[in-house]
């Protein structure tokens, strides 16, 4: 039972309901108030985590889960058959181990029952307890950060906190990580160790002036994901002032509402976590707005996405095979006739725990440097991995 581990929000701390008009979000959410749930009438479920005790300088944002709450249920509906429930509050306790094994039980019943979550943090170290919701699915999993800096930092205790808890989450046993993606790092913000350690382990990390170049060029990352998390200082200050740690440089207002779109397109995706907003900096509760309007925007993508597979229905689909010369190999490229999204082929050898990455979304340029016999680095990452 969840009950053991949420607490119902009082909505009038957040507004009451003659305050919202009728075509705002407010009205038609549902609010837990206790009790089982009856999973099949909801497709995404809102959690917040009021914890920001392990939140390095930036304590405060244990106060943003109803900052953003009050945003974004007073926007303007964009998806009337989209169901959701506000789930409340994961209840205190005195440690923060504690609070992760509640965000993962939560995480874990609502994935089984195919509901949506989206975290409302709270400090970036709760990711921890959203990756270890996954841990007895009994399947590889992707996990994506976005994230000005690398958080892989040493610490003289065991204790996870907001800048560590990356290596906890790679040395995690039993080890069910087939990848992970750091989005928008900026360098001058990293010790290139940990970049030198992202590599050697095959994963994908993507500089800020990377994705300024292309930001699509995330679509493919964030298709193949099943874990989402976004800290709000890879936000630039001037878009989201509401973070103790953030910097001039970063992701536009508009590029990260871009990602989140992106987000809800994908078909595997199955938890969002939004952590570090910290109300005590966030002038004119601006951040909190920024917040709001990203998960309006993932929603217009979780209801407009395509469900695709190019193993199970090849006929909506075109193939590309393309020949190395000097090499006896080749790779094969699918792209959807509808959509216009690609996919490459990894071969997965007898390893059947990897079936479910032997096809990995990709993107055109991918396509293009195969057919100047180069492989692209999704896939060498990816094929290193299986073998």
């Amino acid at each position: 039972m969840l009950d053991d581990y949420l607490e119902p929000i009082d909505l009038s701390s957040i507004a009451e309901r003659s305050q919202f008009s009728e075509n705002n979000w407010g009205p038609h959410i549902k609010f837990y108030t206790g009790g089982p749930i009856e999973y099949s009438l909801y497709q995404i479920a809102i959690l917040g985590v009021k914890d920001g005790r392990a939140s390095i300088y930036n304590q405060d944002s244990e106060r943003a889960p109803d900052q953003v709450r009050r945003e974004f249920y007073f926007l303007y509906r964009n998806a009337e058959k989209c169901t959701i429930i506000d789930l409340g509050n994961v209840k205190l306790s005195d440690n923060c181990k504690d609070t992760y094994f509640a965000i993962a039980s939560i995480v874990l019943e609502l994935k089984k029952n195919n509901v949506f979550t989206i975290i409302l943090g709270g400090g970036n170290d709760l990711i921890y307890g959203q990756y270890l919701g996954y841990q007895d699915l009994n399947q590889m999993i992707n996990v994506t950060c976005v994230d000005e800096r690398i958080d892989m930092k040493k610490t003289s205790t065991k204790l996870v906190n907001s800048e560590s808890y990356l290596m906890p989450i790679f040395m995690h046993q039993p080890n069910y990580l087939f990848n992970y993606n750091h989005v928008a790092y900026q360098s001058y913000l990293c010790d290139p160790n940990e970049l030198e350690t992202l590599d050697s382990l095959n994963f994908d990390s993507y500089r800020l002036g990377h994705l300024r170049d292309d930001i699509s060029e995330t679509e493919p990352t964030l298709r193949v994901s099943d874990l989402l998390s976004i800290d709000v200082s890879a936000i630039k200050h001037s878009d989201a002032p509401g973070n103790a740690n953030g910097s001039p440089n970063g992701l536009t207002s508009e590029e990260v509402c871009q990602l989140f779109r992106y987000a809800g397109y994908s078909d595997r995706l199955s938890s969002i976590g939004i952590y570090e907003l910290n109300p005590t900096f966030d002038t004119h509760n601006m951040t909190a707005k920024l917040i709001g309007q990203c998960i309006w925007y993932f929603i217009e993508g979780f209801i407009n996405k395509r469900i695709e597979n190019p193993q199970s229905n090849d006929k909506d689909f075109l193939k590309y095979t393309v020949e190395f010369e000097d090499v006896d190999h080749q790779l094969v490229f699918w792209k959807s006739k509808r959509t216009d999204r690609w996919w490459m082929e990894i071969p997965f050898g007898d390893k059947e725990h990897f079936r479910r990455n032997q096809l990995i979304p990709c993107s055109y340029n991918d396509y293009l440097k195969a057919c100047k016999e180069e492989l692209p680095d999704r896939w060498m990452k990816a094929y290193n991995k299986l073998f």
